[in-house]
Parts: C-alpha cells; sequence; structure tokens
C-alpha cells in the first residue's frame, strides 16, 4: 500500500475515516454549482480569441469553459490514480464517488469499499499535486495545450491576464507571463490581485497591477469591458 501523504496519514486512526473525508471533500467539489467569478469572465471573453491556464484544483474552469480551452496543469479532483503509479492512467471519477458517498456514515466509508487500482489492487489517489502525483500522458497533455497556447501568441497583440495568483508557486503561471510579456513586444500584461499584483520595472509601460478583489473586478469588467480595466498602485 503507497503512503498517500505523511502529514495526512497522520491524522487519522483507519483508512475507512481517511476514505470517508476524501470522498466527501470530492463529493462536494464535483456537485458544488460554478461560482459568479467565472460566468463573468466568461462574459468578458465572449467572442475573443483566448486560451486559460490554471492551478486550480477545484474543476470550476472544467465546468464553465470547454475542455480544450483549459489547460489544467496541477490535477484536479475529479479523477483518480493509482496510488502505486502502477501504470499511466487516470479515471474520471465522479461515478465512483456519487457511489460511495452514500456509503459513508459517521464520516467512515466501511473499507472493503475504499476504491483501488484495477490493474494492481492498490488504493486510488486524487489526481492532484502531492508526492505521488502521476505525472503522464494525461499530465503531458494539459501542458501540451499550455505549450500550444504560448506558441500561437507569439509575436501576436496579447494580453497576459493573471487572475488571482499568489507567490506560492509563481513559476507555473506569475513569472512565465511576465517573461512572455517581456519577450513580445505587442503584449501586455495585467495581474489582478489584492497582494500580489506586482509587475517588474521592465514591464511599467505595458503592465497594469490591479490591487482590489477579483469578484468585482471581474463583475466591473462584464459590464464595462476589459479594454476599460483601471489600475491601482
Amino acid at each position: 500500500m503507497a503512503i498517500l501523504n505523511n502529514t495526512l496519514e497522520k491524522n487519522w486512526e483507519n483508512r475507512g475515516d481517511l476514505w470517508g473525508f476524501k470522498l466527501s471533500l470530492i463529493h462536494f467539489v464535483l456537485h458544488e454549482p460554478v461560482y459568479q467569478p467565472y460566468p463573468d469572465l466568461k462574459a468578458i471573453l465572449k467572442d475573443k480569441d483566448y486560451d486559460l491556464i490554471t492551478t486550480n484544483q477545484d474543476v470550476q474552469f472544467s465546468k464553465a469553459f470547454p475542455d480544450k480551452d483549459v489547460a489544467t496543469i496541477q490535477g484536479d479532483w475529479s479523477y483518480f490514480q493509482c496510488a502505486d503509479k502502477c501504470h499511466d492512467q487516470v479515471y474520471p471519477n465522479q461515478t465512483v464517488v456519487d457511489q460511495l458517498f452514500p456509503q459513508i456514515e459517521n464520516g467512515h466509508l466501511p473499507e472493503n469499499l475504499i476504491p483501488r487500482c484495477p490493474k494492481c489492487g492498490a488504493e486510488m489517489l486524487e489526481w492532484v499535486r502531492g508526492y505521488e502525483f502521476l505525472e503522464g500522458q494525461h499530465y503531458n497533455n494539459q501542458y501540451a495545450k499550455y505549450r500550444q497556447f504560448i506558441q500561437q501568441a507569439e509575436g501576436k497583440k496579447t494580453v497576459y491576464l493573471e487572475l488571482g495568483v499568489g507567490m506560492m508557486t509563481p513559476m507555473f503561471i506569475k513569472k512565465p507571463f511576465m517573461n512572455l510579456t517581456y519577450q513580445n513586444p505587442q503584449a501586455t500584461y495585467i495581474t489582478v490581485n489584492p497582494k500580489d499584483a506586482i509587475v517588474p520595472r521592465e514591464l511599467m509601460d505595458r503592465g497594469i497591477a490591479v490591487k482590489y478583489d477579483l469578484v468585482k473586478v471581474l463583475a466591473n469588467l462584464k459590464e464595462c469591458g476589459i479594454s476599460r480595466i483601471s489600475a491601482e498602485d
């Protein structure tokens, strides 16, 4: 049996309690309605040529936008993988989760119902970034979309719109967007974050930092259009 996460393992007395928690969380994520910022963003991008890259794992982008337009580069909760990574495949999990969720009693899933790998029998694992995260074909497909998005924008008039990205993992979106803007004289970099909206001095003539609540920014942009966005120092 794989150790899924050392810290997580220590917080549970048994596997049934752990899976009762995980399945409850996944069920919540899969059935949670799309939050208002996402349809607002979709309205803003209507009739525009756009691509989306996200490190979010809560499937909100996948619910709100076509799969072809979204690169999910850090996994998401709607897939399982083998915890032992015995083979290169991820499995859509909503059917399994919906079947098992009613079997949870007092936060406990009977251990004979724990989802297991169809190949080796190890426990399944949610396909989100962690020690056992499967960087296989599905993962590579997501990054291939990201690379294609970047290639399509090379040398073209482009807005790199960074929404709510903080400083915890800047290497996935924040730094690449800055670098891509720097390399393309026709590009503009816009970052929206009440705390971490930062424009480097090399991009001061083509960068906008909006230090304001993202929900309110998107609601306002939906009304007035992205070309009317204003910056705050």
